[in-house]
């Protein structure tokens, strides 16, 4: 039988995935990337074996190969997705993939996929440094084996981050991204180095149900952020017409109504339930908030098709900002209702609704700066981001200004910033029954504002329902001529 010599990519797999592999694997980051990686694995690894004693020889194995990878996986592989979108973007080649019949969605996955695949050859190539490391002794076989996988697929999820927010031209919105990537690089190879491997693989063996939970819970967490970016990218790069937004936003829905549900149910510490919740709807409410109000006919038809009900979710489901204020509402309420259940079941403690209502706040304020004070909805996103930051500097600065002169109570001035709430909790000038009430009624004017500038730009998706209904009659009075005529 004679054997077939691979030549070339399959033709069933996606051009952009060929066309990013082909550019990937060539690339001098890359290849540097990885005999840099060979070299220096190989050689810490033969020093540590011959340098440490047969008993702690297995740790500092295992230390130096997880270190190494995380390295290279978490830090340089999601680094290279930086410019991904936005060099497609200001090239203006992304008209032409268009024309090659590649939908959005494809394009963003094909950039994602193909530096995944990348990162996969990497983890590959570790296998004969673990098998190296078993002799070695002392391995927990299963629990390395299964932080190994977690490295990999965190990986995974944070070039997944970097792919989908390389969309924004804006480099400020890239930057946050990254700095959140180097934290994370900088705490896994610094808890990988306390050589609490022979121990602290244990917890990875999925020996009991509070791993097992613990883990699913971390996939479930990774698979969702890593979903909501992608989606963030393919929205950015993709035709007006096309609606990525109502699948998005069913999706946060579902997963909220569940959470409070499972919280309300089962009874759930208000901490627990609040962060939850919040890595639910942080990415949902801010895309929800900052998305351009561009709505077509093509997108109405299918809520008006449901009648009644299919117009009253689409003020929540439609593109744009305007119909995100009222989700962020609809979610925001049920969040409430069901922390507030929590919190009567179990702690009475008001610091924690403190903190929650000061996180909500620092997402409402800047979504209300950047809908007064956009011009152009292209940079409506980079705008939020930009008084996000200066929402938080301003915090930061009054904080200093009143330690300095030992006036704390200054900061009562600055109670309409959300942000600076999270530093009067942690001073025993102020009361949390105080603080509670003056962050409900600042979150209350702030959502009163930014809901009645969305019901004034609401205006706009009125009138393009009137006009996909004028063409559903049409279309449905021309089927019924039609026969007739004939």
């Amino acid at each position: 039988m004679a054997l077939i010599h691979l030549t070339d990519f399959s033709d069933k797999l996606s051009p952009m995935l060929v066309k990013e592999l082909r550019q990937g694997m060539r690339a001098r980051s890359f290849t540097m990337l990885f005999l840099v990686f060979q070299c220096l694995l190989a050689l810490i690894l033969l020093t540590a074996g011959a340098s440490f004693e047969s008993d702690g020889a297995g740790s500092v194995a295992s230390g130096i190969i997880f270190t190494m990878f995380s390295i290279a996986v978490l830090f340089i592989q999601p680094m290279r997705g930086v410019n991904a979108l936005s060099s497609e973007i200001t090239g203006n080649t992304i008209e032409m993939m268009v024309l090659t019949r590649l939908s959005a969605w494809r394009i963003v996955f094909g950039k994602w996929i193909a530096i995944v695949s990348q990162s996969a050859l990497i983890l590959t190539t570790i296998i004969p440094y673990l098998i190296l490391r078993y002799f070695f002794g002392g391995m927990v076989l299963l629990g390395e084996m299964v932080f190994l996988t977690l490295i990999f697929l965190t990986s995974i999820a944070l070039t997944a981050v970097m792919v989908g927010f390389s969309a924004t031209t804006a480099k400020l919105a890239r930057v946050l991204p990254i700095i959140g990537i180097v934290i994370l690089a900088q705490l896994v190879p610094s808890y990988l180095l306390r050589g609490r491997f022979s121990s602290g693989m244990g917890y990875f063996t999925l020996s009991d149900w509070e791993s097992i939970v613990a883990i699913g819970c971390y996939l479930v967490f990774i698979a969702y952020i890593g979903w909501c970016a992608l989606s963030h990218g393919t929205s950015a790069i993709a035709p007006a017409a096309e609606n990525h937004s109502t699948p998005r936003r069913l999706v946060a829905g579902v997963l909220t109504v569940a959470a409070v549900t499972i919280g309300m149910i089962q009874e759930l510490e208000p901490e627990f339930l609040a962060t939850i919740l919040a890595i639910i709807l942080a990415p949902a409410l801010v895309t929800a908030l900052t998305e351009p109000p561009i709505i077509m006919p093509p997108m109405c038809t299918p809520f008006l098709k449901r009648g009644l009900f299919g117009r009253i979710a689409a003020g929540f489901l439609l593109p744009g900002w305007p119909t995100g204020v009222f989700y962020t509402a609809l979610l925001a309420t049920i969040s409430l209702i069901g922390f507030g259940y929590c919190m009567l079941s179990g702690t009475h403690d008001p610091s924690i609704a403190v903190v929650c209502l000061s996180f909500l706040g620092s997402v409402l304020l800047p979504a209300l700066l950047a809908a007064l004070f956009t011009k152009e909805d292209s940079k409506r996103f980079t705008n939020f981001m930009i008084f996000l930051v200066a929402s938080i500097c301003l915090a930061v600065a009054g904080l200093i200004f009143t330690g300095i002169n030992s006036n704390e109570s200054a900061l009562w001035s600055l109670i309409w910033n959300p942000p600076v709430v999270l530093f009067m909790l942690g001073t025993s000038k102020f009361q949390n029954e105080t603080l509670l009430m003056a962050i409900a009624l600042v979150d209350s004017a702030i959502f009163l504002a930014l809901l009645g500038a969305a019901l004034k730009a609401y205006g706009e998706y009125q009138r393009v329902f009137e006009e996909a209904e004028n063409i559903s009659v049409m279309k449905d009075a021309s089927l019924t001529e039609s026969p007739s005529g004939s």
